[in-house]
C-alpha cells in the first residue's frame, strides 16, 4: 500500500500543495517550522481521522487563507492491493470559538468519518510520542484506538456505542449525586454498558497480546536486550459481560460520589517493562525513544500480518537523540518494499543504504522541491 499523490488546501503552512511520491523511501529534510512534520501529519490524518499532534481541528486550517477559506482540505490518491481509492476529508469553521465541521469523501462519496480509519493504513513515530510512554494513560488508549481502527471497524463500531452509553451512565450519576434520581436506574445503562466494555477490552488485549513478541523482537534487533514487555492493564474483568455488570453495582457508590464511572476500557493502560522495571520510570531518554520505535515497527508488523498490506510508515525526526550506533541499527530496520516517508533537519545523519537510494524533497515555507531522485 502506498501513497501515490497527496494533495493540500489551507492545511497547517501549505497553501497549496500538490504532490506525488514514490512507492519507496522518501526523505523531506528542512528546518524547524517549514512544513515537515505537516506533510507527514496530512498522511496520518487520512489514515486515522486524527491528527498526530492531537489538539483542536480548527488549528489545522491555514491561519493566513484568505478570510472566505475557513476550511482545509486533505486528499489523497492510495494505491493498494485491492485497487486505487481516492479519499478527501474537508475542516471548516464554523464559529469564532474553534468549532469545526467535517466532510469525508471515499471514493467521490460522501462517508462518515468513523468511515475513513483503514482506508489507508499508516504507522507513524514522532517525538512527541515520548508521551505515549511517560504520559498520562490516555495516549497509550489514544494510540492503542487509533491502531486498532485501521484493523477493525467493528472494533471502532463498539468503542463509539460504548463512548455514548458511558456519557449517559455519567450524566445519570451526577443527577443521582445532586438527588435527582435513584441508584437502581443505573441497572439500565449497566446491562448496556457491560457487554460493549467487554468487547472492547478483549479486542485490545488481543491485539496487545499479538503485539507483545513483536516489540521485544524489534527492541532486540536495535538494542540487544529482548526484556521489552507491553501489557494491557484493565480496570475490570473483561470476562463475561454479568461480572462487568456485578463490578460496576460493587463500585456504585463511589461512582456516585465522584459523578463518574470507575471501571472499563476508558479508564484502562498499557504498562511497559525493561526486565521488571516500569519504563517510565527507570528508562532513558534514548531508551524511551527506542522502545518507542520499537512499539511502532511491531505495531507495522502486525498490521502487515493481519492485512497483507504494507502500511505507510510515517517517521519524523526519528533519528534525533541516538548515538550514532543506534542509529544505524534503527535506519536498518526500516523495510525497503514499504513506503517509507522520514523528516529530519540534517539528512547526513541518514546514513543508511535505503534512504541513499530514496527520493529527496526540501520544505522551505510549505513548499517543496525535489533535490534528488535515486539512479
Amino acid at each position: 500500500m502506498h501513497v501515490a499523490a497527496l494533495h493540500l488546501l489551507n492545511f497547517r503552512n501549505y497553501a497549496r500543495l500538490d504532490l506525488e511520491l514514490p512507492v519507496g523511501p522518501l526523505v523531506v529534510q528542512g528546518g524547524n517550522a517549514q512544513g515537515k512534520s505537516n506533510l507527514l501529519d496530512a498522511v496520518h490524518i487520512l489514515a486515522t481521522g486524527r491528527s498526530m499532534r492531537g489538539g483542536p481541528e480548527a488549528a489545522w486550517i491555514n491561519v493566513d487563507a484568505p478570510d472566505e477559506a475557513h476550511f482545509a482540505r486533505i486528499g489523497a490518491q492510495v494505491q493498494a492491493a485491492s485497487g486505487e481509492e481516492h479519499l478527501k476529508l474537508v475542516v471548516a469553521r464554523t464559529s469564532a470559538g474553534g468549532g469545526v465541521r467535517r466532510r469525508v469523501r471515499i471514493g467521490g462519496a460522501a462517508r462518515r468519518l468513523a468511515d475513513l480509519p483503514g482506508r489507508l493504513q499508516a504507522v507513524s513515530f514522532a517525538p512527541a510520542d515520548l508521551t505515549l510512554l511517560t504520559g498520562p494513560p490516555r495516549e497509550r488508549r489514544r494510540w492503542l484506538d487509533m491502531a486498532l481502527a485501521q484493523l477493525d471497524r467493528d472494533y471502532v463500531t463498539a468503542l463509539s456505542e460504548y463512548e455514548v452509553v458511558l456519557t449517559r451512565r455519567n450524566a445519570l450519576l451526577r443527577r443521582i449525586r445532586a438527588g435527582h434520581g435513584r441508584p437502581p436506574e443505573l441497572d439500565f445503562w449497566d446491562a448496556r454498558l457491560a457487554p460493549l466494555a467487554v468487547r472492547v477490552v478483549r479486542t485490545r488485549e488481543d491485539f496487545v497480546k499479538a503485539l507483545q513478541p513483536l516489540i521485544a523482537a524489534e527492541y532486540a534487533q536495535i538494542t540487544g536486550d529482548p526484556t521489552l514487555a507491553v501489557s494491557y492493564a484493565a480496570t475490570a474483568t473483561a470476562a463475561d459481560p454479568a461480572e462487568h455488570v456485578e463490578a460496576l453495582r460493587q463500585a456504585r457508590a463511589g461512582d456516585i460520589e465522584r459523578g463518574a464511572t470507575s471501571l472499563g476500557p476508558h479508564r484502562d493502560d498499557l504498562a511497559l517493562h525493561l526486565g521488571t522495571h516500569p519504563l517510565a520510570s527507570f528508562g532513558s531518554r534514548g531508551q524511551l525513544r527506542l522502545a518507542g520505535v520499537a512499539l511502532k515497527l511491531a505495531q507495522f508488523e502486525l498490521a502487515q500480518r493481519r492485512t497483507g498490506e504494507r502500511p505507510v510508515l510515517l517517521l519524523d525526526d526519528v533519528a534525533a537523540e541516538l548515538d550514532p550506533h543506534h542509529r544505524r541499527l534503527l535506519l536498518e530496520r526500516l523495510t525497503p518494499s514499504a513506503q517509507t516517508i522520514v523528516t529530519t533537519a540534517d539528512p547526513a545523519g541518514l546514513d543508511a543504504p535505503l534512504l541513499d537510494r530514496a527520493v529527496h524533497l526540501v520544505v522551505e515555507r510549505g513548499r517543496i522541491r525535489a533535490t534528488h531522485a535515486p539512479a
